[in-house]
């Protein structure tokens, strides 16, 4: 898996096996793991040492007023991270690129011990030129993990480790398909059983997907159906993947400010273009298309990607 090698010596080795999930830590602490001296990681939000396996984000969320206000946010729910990477440096893009582990220590406040949370999975980023901050959506899959065994124990996991147990697994599993397709359910009746844009009304066809998506969305956000767009399969893949989005306003698609040839006369092919709209814009939908505007519109996932490939992709199977 990209970002979370299982090599059994280097830096990642030596931070999971010296450190807790959700234990805090110093710099003191964290720096002789490291093998470095305090002072080279208390002026930076990311460190990578030389010919390492592993690189350290290290997150403030309140910044001082002199500090640089990078924007850095962090979904405890979710057990998602929005990083805005270095301005000229690009240590985080480098690494990412070369497929290196990244954990990530977040602390409120500068002069708070850093929480650490396991290491991090890219799933979608925004890399920019130099200059310009890049910006990155990290999934923290142990500290989630980690979350999901003290639920499930009702435990404090700190003082009474304990494992998942695999009928735990399964309930878990089970709960989360009654809300999907309580989910889908309360979609297809917000739109009136209709593509929210061409007006197909046979659901079979039809995908109920959320807006701001179910990885990224807290417990409420993820079973409310104003989070929902209902969609023909065209519309839901681009939708998913960024390439176009809506207005939170008007309903007005929103394309890719940047258009190839070839990727307009695949759209095109696919009878999509500047002048369609959703049919309306339900109460309360507004705020998730405004998260899907700023968020997903425009991103790219860590893999490789590329929009026409994607749209050729789907044209083939049409």
């Amino acid at each position: 898996m990209n970002g979370m090698a299982e090599k059994q010596q280097g830096i990642s080795f030596r931070l999971r096996n010296s450190l807790r999930i959700d234990k805090e830590y110093t710099i003191n602490d964290i720096a002789p793991i490291l093998g470095v001296d305090p002072i080279a990681l208390r002026q930076t939000g990311v460190f990578k040492g030389k010919d390492s396996d592993a690189f350290i984000i290290l997150v403030t969320l309140r910044k001082r007023a002199d500090a640089t206000q990078y924007m850095d946010i962090f979904n405890e729910e979710s057990s998602c991270l929005f990083w805005e990477g270095q301005t000229n440096k690009r240590i985080a893009e480098k690494a990412i690129s070369e497929g290196l582990d990244c954990h990530v220590f977040i602390r409120e406040s500068a002069g708070d011990p850093y929480t650490y949370y396991g290491r991090a999975i890219v799933i979608r980023s925004y890399i920019k030129e130099p200059g310009t901050p890049s910006r990155f959506l990290f999934d923290l899959p142990e500290y989630a993990a980690y979350q999901e065994i003290i639920r499930a124990s009702n435990m404090d996991f700190k003082e009474n480790p304990v494992p998942f147990s695999g009928a735990t697994e399964k309930q878990r599993i089970q709960a989360i398909r009654i809300k999907q397709q309580d989910f889908r359910n309360g979609a297809i009746k917000l739109w009136n059983g209709k593509c929210a844009v061409t007006g197909v009304d046979d659901t079979s066809w039809l995908i109920a997907s959320h807006i701001k998506p179910w990885r990224e969305s807290n417990s409420n956000e993820r079973v409310d159906p104003r989070n929902s767009l209902l969609l023909s399969p065209n519309y839901d893949k681009l939708f998913d993947r960024g390439v176009i989005s809506f207005s939170p306003d008007t309903g007005k698609i929103i394309l890719p400010e940047t258009l190839t040839y070839s990727l307009f006369k695949n759209l095109e092919r696919l009878g999509i273009d500047d002048e369609k709209h959703l049919e309306f814009v339900p109460d309360g939908t507004d705020k998730y298309l405004d998260y899907h505007r700023n968020r997903i519109f425009g991103y790219k996932p860590s893999s490789d990607f590329d929009v026409n490939d994607l749209v050729a992709e789907m044209l083939s199977v049409c």
